[in-house]
């Protein structure tokens, strides 16, 4: 082909690109993608042919065809700017966030200005945790466009994962002030108050967010979170929260014939799913990994289905002990639960629902003949959740808790590595400082206005005693520093007896700093499980409040494990009594801090092949009664 016969081929694939691109934007897609196809024909690697219809995929839901297109574009054109764009936006939306960062400063090395680049690029350094450069990405540009709605939610995102809380509120109100119908704008905010501990703040926010688009599935989980968090709360109250939530997801009509031809032999080995975003390291996480590697191989089959939010050492570890391994980052709930169906699960356990990004709706779809609800700490309201793993001390027989699905009761609840990696226990600290310094590592959300004032009569009854708060890098704001000296000042305890320490993230330094505290006090209601447990692994004893309700008897069913109910309190005066007289035992105080670790080890909280074998007790009781109830519908 000679040079005048190229220039009218381009033309001409110029002009049909533009009839192409009028049709697409009119909404008529088939056309739109013939007339890309027709454009292939001729050239196969059209750049800009290649970047449409990646563009037309990503639109229509097909993201691996997306970016395999998108990909060919910038491999046949390197400086096509907008087909590298494209492309970071596909891998947005498939969770490839590294991906989407080295699309995007592609991009951004061919055009530094791009104004869209650099919104979506502080996007996705949010999203591989590179939250100082996503600041200065967000706040580049807003000096292109100060109004710009999505910089600034970005830059509040990022402002508030780098610790700057505050300065994240200010850029959160100004994206809402930009935009105040977009509940997603407001479930962000509403993240941010509930971090700082504005609990009723939160609770409106979330509200705010679901009025304005009620299928916000991020704040109505929140809102059910921040729900764990709120004191006082009678047991129909909490229940009416959940039972909103249970009743707008319930799914109808469900088959009941949908496993009639599963295989009812209760003997036989079962195929268990877990369903998760914590196969990391993560409490959750942290809890099941012992459960999952002692599965006894000939009794149970694993499947992982993972809607994979972090992968490191621990996901490494979850995946060698799973014998199938499934991502549903993506997927729609009707689509895992189509998955897991076809798998032929017979038990789905959903982890934690409520909690980061987990899918407990997948249950709501039956995809599975027996559904388990296990790490939440409430119930689901899920008319198709069967079970609620617990044990009597989270559900003793009279419990006032209301739920749905069926209590099981372990013998007990919880689980944890034994701490063969934690640093050393020191030797107590109040012998050397001469004072004695109580401490709690929990989020702040947790610490609630009635447990400051309880706390503050702690270290009322304690002469010249301190208290040591950490939280990542909460602290480090000293705007919230200014905020917690005076919420303790107003019960009369000044900043001098204040340890507010942050920005020690690293997990072996973060327990090194158990060394400080002489006994650990956990809040309520939504008591402590993974820092009562590190508590008590450093050597730390942990006074507890004992409430009515899943969330507020955790720290009291890991206390009861290691014998010490004395510190299970359930009234103010009684919990201020029990740290009290610890605080004033002092060769109990070093005893225990020689044994503890000891005594955890060696307790049912660290046995992982009983605590396994109990699971799987419980599993194929279930599966018999499944079995038998089928036999006799069909009967």
């Amino acid at each position: 082909m000679d040079g005048t016969q190229a220039l009218k081929s381009d033309t001409a694939s110029v002009d049909e690109l533009l009839i192409g691109e009028n049709h697409h934007r009119a909404g008529n897609l088939a056309r739109a993608e013939s007339v890309y196809r027709q454009v292939l024909a001729t050239d196969p690697e059209h750049s800009e042919a290649l970047r449409l219809l990646g563009l037309l995929a990503h639109q229509t839901g097909n993201l691996e065809q997306a970016s395999n297109l998108l990909s060919r574009a910038t491999k046949a054109q390197p400086d096509n700017v907008a087909a590298h764009f494209n492309l970071g936006n596909v891998y947005l939306d498939q969770n490839a966030s590294a991906e989407a960062v080295a699309a995007f400063e592609t991009a951004l090395a061919l055009d530094p200005e791009n104004f869209s680049c650099l919104v979506n690029f502080g996007n996705a350094l949010i999203a591989v945790g590179r939250f100082d450069e996503a600041i200065e990405q967000s706040r580049r540009a807003l000096e292109i466009d100060a109004d710009c709605v999505e910089a600034h939610s970005n830059l509040g995102q990022a402002l508030a994962k780098a610790g700057d809380l505050t300065g994240a509120m200010k850029a959160s109100r100004r994206a809402i002030l930009l935009r105040p119908e977009d509940g997603r704008l407001f479930n962000n905010l509403g993240i941010i108050e509930q971090a700082i501990g504005l609990l009723d703040n939160a609770n409106r926010t979330y509200r705010r967010a679901l009025e304005i688009d009620p299928n916000c599935r991020l704040a109505e989980r929140n809102l059910l979170i921040n729900a764990l968090n709120l004191p006082r709360q009678s047991s129909g109250e909490l229940f009416e929260i959940h039972q909103e939530y249970g009743r707008k997801h319930a799914q109808s009509p469900i088959d009941p014939n949908k496993f009639q031809l599963r295989d009812r032999d209760i003997n036989r080995k079962l195929r268990v799913g877990y369903l998760s975003s914590d196969f990391h390291a993560h409490p959750v996480g942290y809890n099941v990994l012992p459960l999952i590697s002692h599965h006894d191989p000939s009794e149970v089959e694993i499947f992982i289905y993972s809607e994979s939010e972090n992968i490191d050492e621990i996901t490494g570890q979850f995946k060698s002990h799973a014998d199938h391994w499934c991502s549903t980052s993506g997927q729609s709930d009707a689509q895992v639960a189509t998955k897991i169906t076809a798998d032929e699960i017979d038990i789905l356990i959903c982890l934690a629902g409520r909690f980061n990004l987990n899918r407990p709706c997948v249950a709501a779809h039956r995809a599975a003949p027996v559904q388990i609800s296990y790490h939440d700490c409430a119930t689901t309201c899920l008319t198709e959740m069967d079970y609620w793993l617990t044990d009597k001390s989270l559900h003793p027989s009279d419990t006032p808790e209301k739920f749905t699905e069926e209590l099981y009761r372990l013998p007990v609840f919880y689980q944890f590595s034994p701490p063969t990696d934690f640093p050393a226990v020191s030797p107590l600290p109040v012998d050397q400082n001469g004072f004695l310094t109580f401490g709690s590592f929990n989020k702040p959300e947790k610490i609630n206005d009635h447990v400051v004032a309880l706390w503050a009569d702690v270290l009322a009854a304690v002469p010249h005693s301190r208290l040591f708060l950490k939280h990542r890098d909460y602290f480090e704001d000293a705007d919230l520093v200014k905020y917690w000296h005076g919420k303790f000042a107003h019960f009369g305890i000044t900043e001098d007896r204040l340890l507010l320490v942050g920005n020690i993230d690293e997990r072996h330094e973060h327990l090194a700093l158990y060394h400080h505290i002489d006994i650990a006090l956990d809040p309520f209601p939504f008591n402590g499980a993974t820092t009562t447990f590190e508590a008590l692994a450093m050597g730390v004893p942990v006074v507890a409040m004992s409430g009515k309700h899943f969330v507020d008897r955790v720290a009291g069913s890991i206390l009861s494990e290691v014998e010490l109910d004395h510190l299970i309190a359930d009234t103010p005066r009684t919990y201020i009594k029990a740290a009290q007289e610890l605080a004033e035992n002092l060769p109990e105080l070093r005893q225990l801090r020689g044994s503890l670790r000891d005594r955890l080890t060696g307790s049912a909280l660290c046995n992982a092949g009983q605590y396994t074998q109990n699971i799987e007790i419980a599993l194929r009781e279930m599966w018999r009664r499944w079995c038998s109830n089928q036999k006799g519908a069909t009967q």
